[in-house]
């Protein structure tokens, strides 16, 4: 409350409106967070995209233990739930993506173009055991869990390799 100067006559209470510098804090550090978001996400698009741009999933037959296989820090995912284009383990099934006979996978509508066309030879990982040029559509991928990032690998065995020498 404001004291009132003793000249004035009147004697009713004025009050002072203090605005709350947290509430503004709060809100700004959420639309921060938010920009954030939308900035380091591949796209701020729907992920749908039409259906002329996408062929069927081609069907792979690997088995439990192929598909998955336990470490501290790495292990072997699916193909169809890593964003080939950013290099992450998304944890769901992402968008098929048909390029030259061949089925990626992408998170969003830029994606499917940069696969689609190759954008800088986006296409292709390298082998961290050998720095071999490996397909990533063809490729065994492990991710590590601590950064959700992902390796390609040629064959079962060099994964395993990786797995095994990066083990805890």
């Amino acid at each position: 409350m404001k004291p009132i100067p003793s000249h004035r006559k009147n004697n009713t209470a004025q009050g002072i409106t203090i605005k709350n510098p947290m509430r503004k804090l709060s809100i700004g550090t959420f639309i921060l967070l938010l920009f954030s978001i939308l900035f380091l996400s591949c796209s701020n698009k729907k992920k749908k995209v039409a259906e002329s741009k996408i062929q069927p999933t081609v069907e792979t037959s690997l088995t439990a233990d192929e598909a998955i296989v336990p470490s501290e820090n790495y292990e072997i995912v699916p193909n169809e739930k890593v964003c080939m284009v950013n290099d992450r383990y998304m944890g769901v099934s992402q968008i098929p993506i048909e390029a030259n006979g061949t089925t990626y996978y992408g998170c969003c509508e830029n994606c499917v173009e940069k696969l689609q066309k190759n954008l800088d030879d986006v296409r292709f990982g390298s082998n961290p055991l050998n720095n071999k040029k490996v397909d990533k559509a063809l490729a065994i991928i492990v991710q590590d869990k601590n950064s959700g990032s992902v390796y390609y690998f040629t064959s079962q065995e060099d994964a395993q390799t990786f797995i095994n020498k990066n083990k805890g």
